[in-house]
């Protein structure tokens, strides 16, 4: 077997772990931006909710008028 210059190894590990970060970097922004996207619906649910009791109430008020 040849010598394998230590350069090489050296560059094969940085190139190993350069991929590995970028998977894990990816993978948390996909992560990250799904839990975004489940917090922005749960406000939208929270703000349609008070709207809709809102609603509610002044139609319940117009009925106990009449």
């Amino acid at each position: 077997m040849e010598n394998i210059n230590s350069g090489y190894v050296a560059l094969f590990f940085v190139v190993i772990l350069f991929f590995a970060l970028q998977l894990w970097w990816i993978s948390m922004t996909i992560r990250n931006n799904r839990n975004e996207r489940i917090l922005l619906n749960a406000d939208q649910t929270e703000d349609m909710k008070h709207r809709l009791e809102r609603i509610f109430l002044k139609t319940a008020r117009q009925d106990d008028q009449n």
